[in-house]
């Protein structure tokens, strides 16, 4: 028998904030992805900060999603868990993110023929099998700009499939539970880490860094992380305060750092680390999300 949902995922009982960081997210990412048609509509560039912000709503999506799964994930495994659980996890998952995916691949194939979508109906059938299997970007960039926009799903998906696969792993190795949990978690923030050193020194940020799935799984990681610390540690969590503070002033320095009158690090070292410091600057707000459960009413 399957336990009742956390109250992040009923519907009936939703927490406010992370639905609040949900949002600031998304406004984040359409600041972006859209502030630079309306600003050439009215005859002005789009401020460098700005555009940045795209960047900051993707991290935030992705650690938000790491602290709700993780929470889910610590969840089956203190309770142990079986493959059917684990299974139910998955559709759940899958259920929530596929169905669109599906339909949003049928209608921009469909509108391929009109051009705009950077490759022909030629080159779609060279891509599809790519897209249809969200390998399009799994150990390698994106094979094509088709329908770009989903290479963070391919993240976030085979973060889903991959964290579990190896704790039921480790359940089969008789690894304790929270030992368990921990070194899992270590392999997705140290192997994503190891990529980004193995990569050339002028691979592309864009292309070959920020949108590979494999470079990419120690975001989520570090989601899971604080859901990890916030169950080991019962304090921390009233410690909201302080941890919403560091974290984002954390965020904002990093987002301004280019106004500074030194470089913060070097291009090599942003290469490396920069995920993570945003992370844990986004983990560290998590307390304070995860205990606004009403926003105020007027």
């Amino acid at each position: 028998m399957t336990q009742p949902l956390a109250s992040f995922e009923d519907t009936r009982h939703r927490l406010a904030g992370p639905d609040l960081a949900r949002c600031i997210a998304i406004v984040c990412v359409l600041i972006t992805h859209d502030g630079g048609l309306v600003a050439a509509l009215l005859g002005v560039g789009l401020p460098l900060h700005l555009a940045f912000l795209g960047f900051f709503g993707v991290m935030l999506f992705f650690v938000l999603s790491g602290v709700l799964i993780g929470t889910l994930m610590l969840d089956l495994v203190e309770r142990g868990a079986g493959l059917g659980d684990w299974w139910v996890f998955l559709r759940r998952r899958w259920a929530r993110t596929l169905p669109a995916y599906a339909a949003s691949l049928v209608i921009i194939a469909a509108l391929t023929p009109l051009g705009g979508q950077g490759v022909d109906m030629a080159g779609l059938g060279r891509v599809w099998g790519f897209y249809a299997t969200l390998t399009q970007n799994l150990f390698w960039r994106p094979v094509s700009p088709w329908f770009g926009q989903s290479w963070s799903l391919g993240v976030e998906e085979w973060f889903y499939l991959g964290f579990p696969a190896l704790l039921v792993l480790a359940g089969w190795l008789r690894a304790p539970g929270r030992v368990g949990f921990g070194v899992v978690l270590t392999l997705f923030v140290v192997v994503p880490i190891g990529w980004r050193l193995g990569l050339a020194p002028d691979a592309d940020w864009d292309e070959a860094t920020s949108k590979i799935v494999a470079c990419r799984l120690d975001s989520l990681a570090c989601g899971v992380a604080a859901a990890l610390a916030m169950r080991g540690c019962a304090g921390l969590r009233r410690l909201w305060a302080p941890c919403l503070a560091i974290g984002a002033a954390m965020v904002i320095g990093i987002w301004w750092s280019d106004c500074l009158p030194f470089p913060l690090w070097s291009e090599g070292v942003k290469r490396i680390v920069l995920f993570d410091v945003v992370g844990l600057g986004f983990a560290l707000c998590m307390p304070a999300a995860l205990r606004l459960r009403r926003l105020p009413r007027p």
